[in-house]
């Protein structure tokens, strides 16, 4: 983490104590040598990737520039990858100098919530400051990562087709922290429905996003066992701008406070059973389902226990995926080949699942 600070003040920001600190050049070089000589003497890693994150890592452009740079110098044992994901709104024409020449060895994601007046509603004043063609030319499979707030839910169909007829791949994901009710699901599911019949309309010229590519594979009972959502405490580590490592970045104090964030030493992430509630452990979707959980210990103060708002969200989205994945098996009449017919028996077996869950298991 480089810098705590941020230049926008967007609507849902799950991070709270945002300040001015920043990582010293000097800090962030030992660290990465750090890294460097752990991974090289680990097995099961084969390559790093090094995440420059906020705040709003741009703040700090001067120091990450000059620390990537040093960092192509010199050899390295293992290979690596330099990221950031950025609002955009800080790249005048010298860094846009700099990340074109450097478009091969390091990698921007752009954090855009749609056009303007959806950006606007979520973080105002920034979407005239956005050089959208610079990172749809620079970096086209990277892509586009949104953020629905409950205002902008409505138009999310709109906004998702707007920055894919730019050229842009999509990803969305509701807003932690917001209580979405049954009315908010119902309308998110009206939207991803709109979706899936703009994907069915433009017949594969079109890539649809990631929440329409789910696999249903790890429903069926015999692929069940017990995971991790992600890599938290066991693939990746967060250090924050004074060097105190983290799990991840949910964990850091620009988003729990510093005293919370010193209680995460007691907790064991190489333990998935202990990061199930009880709530969801018979949940067939627990396979699928996502979560954060650093927000479960922001909001809920226990990090196996998922957010019931995402739970309804995420159900709507899982059905809509479903049928939108089975009548593209099926408009062209029964499926023939191996790779679709094995395709279709996963999602056949998966939909007595699927309703079963639906019907069975809820948050109260």
């Amino acid at each position: 983490m480089v810098t705590h600070q941020c230049n926008l003040n967007c609507t849902y920001c799950y991070e709270s104590y945002k300040s001015d600190k920043q990582m010293p050049l000097e800090l962030a070089k030992s660290l990465v040598e750090k890294e460097f000589e752990f991974v090289a003497t680990q097995n099961q890693f084969k390559e790093i990737v090094f995440d420059f994150i906020g705040g709003e890592p741009l703040v700090c452009f001067a120091m990450i520039a000059e620390l990537a740079e040093w960092m192509w110098s010199i050899s390295r044992p293992v290979p690596y990858v330099l990221f950031a994901t950025t609002n955009g709104t800080l790249l005048d024409n010298d860094r846009k100098a700099w990340f074109e020449k450097h478009k091969h060895q390091f990698c921007l994601g752009l954090s855009l919530d749609g056009p303007l007046e959806t950006q606007e509603i979520n973080r105002r004043g920034s979407f005239s400051k956005i050089d959208l063609n610079f990172f749809q030319q620079l970096w086209p499979e990277q892509g586009v990562k949104m953020t629905l707030s409950r205002e902008t839910l409505p138009t999310l169909a709109e906004d998702v087709i707007y920055l894919q007829e730019l050229g842009f791949e999509a990803s969305f994901n509701p807003a932690v922290g917001i209580d979405w009710t049954e009315q908010d699901a119902d309308i998110y599911e009206q939207q991803l429905d709109l979706l899936a019949k703009y994907y069915m309309d433009q017949d594969g010229s079109v890539t649809p996003a990631h929440a329409f590519t789910l696999d249903f594979a790890p429903l069926l009972p015999e692929n069940y066992k017990p995971h991790k959502y992600c890599g938290t405490g066991t693939n990746m580590v967060t250090y924050d701008v004074d060097s105190n490592a983290y799990p991840c970045h949910m964990f850091t104090p620009i988003v729990l406070g510093e005293n919370r964030s010193e209680d995460i030493k007691r907790f064991d992430f190489y333990a998935p059973e202990g990061l199930i509630d009880d709530m969801c452990r018979e949940c067939p979707l627990i396979m699928m389902c996502p979560t954060c959980y650093g927000l479960n210990y922001k909001f809920r103060n226990d990090i196996a226990l998922r957010d019931p708002a995402t739970c309804r969200m995420f159900k709507r989205q899982i059905l809509v995926a479903h049928r939108y994945q089975l009548d593209l098996l099926t408009r062209n009449g029964i499926p023939t080949s191996s790779e679709d017919l094995s395709k279709a028996k996963v999602l056949i077996n998966a939909n007595d699942i699927l309703e079963n869950a639906i019907m069975t298991f809820s948050h109260k």
